[in-house]
């Protein structure tokens, strides 16, 4: 990694800085809160070094927004853990792009053209930009983004830099599976996620692995 600068609006592309994380804006409305809770469990093993390092490794690609405010454009699932362990309050970031000139019609032109906002609600429906939080810690849950995550960590379908992937998925399964969000219910659909990976309807997703 290369220098890391103290954060500015006046950052530029490819630029690394260190932010506390309640100063992110999201460029989604929610997340899967089981991911979240796994993450924070993987953190809590890890020591401040190597929690440190890791996040080095594995920064947060951001855009700078009319506003002056890092816009995060992935990994907010990794951010949001991170608010909640109580380890630390910062994370790493690059600089894709710079718009704090920029008009905000603009920006979100910008960031749409890009795929680098997802404007679904937790239930599937299309939403604005103007309903996206302000903040991580008021992301909402989507039980099927959840489930999109535990059947790829199940091997089901492979990763892929398809933007917004889990969400694809989720969106899938969300059309044909029905479940209470309980540990029986959630296990229980992940088994059905599975079966359903494996077919002809699911060909057109990104990471589906051909039998």
């Amino acid at each position: 990694m290369t220098d890391i600068q103290e954060y500015t609006s006046d950052l530029q592309i490819d630029d690394f800085s260190v932010v506390d994380t309640s100063t992110l804006h999201p460029t989604q409305l929610c997340l899967g809160f089981r991911e979240v809770q796994y993450r924070i469990g993987q953190f809590k093993e890890m020591s401040s070094e190597d929690l440190d390092s890791y996040l080095k490794e594995n920064y947060l690609p951001v855009v700078i927004g009319p506003d002056k405010r890092p816009y995060v454009v992935d990994h907010h699932h990794r951010a949001r853990a991170i608010e909640l362990t109580d380890m630390r309050d910062t994370v790493y970031i690059k600089v894709l792009k710079n718009c704090c000139e920029w008009k905000e019609r603009d920006f979100w032109l910008m960031m749409r053209e890009n795929a680098w906002v997802y404007l679904f609600d937790k239930d599937g429906n299309p939403a604005d930009t103007e309903e996206i939080p302000s903040s991580l810690e008021d992301l909402k849950d989507d039980k099927y983004r959840s489930l999109a995550w535990a059947v790829r960590k199940a091997g089901a379908y492979e990763k892929s830099d398809k933007p917004f992937q889990e969400f694809l998925w989720g969106d899938f399964f969300r059309q044909r599976i029905d479940f209470e969000d309980t540990e029986e219910g959630f296990q229980a659909a992940v088994n059905k996620a599975v079966e359903l990976c494996k077919t002809h309807e699911a060909k057109h997703l990104p990471g589906f692995i051909k039998n």
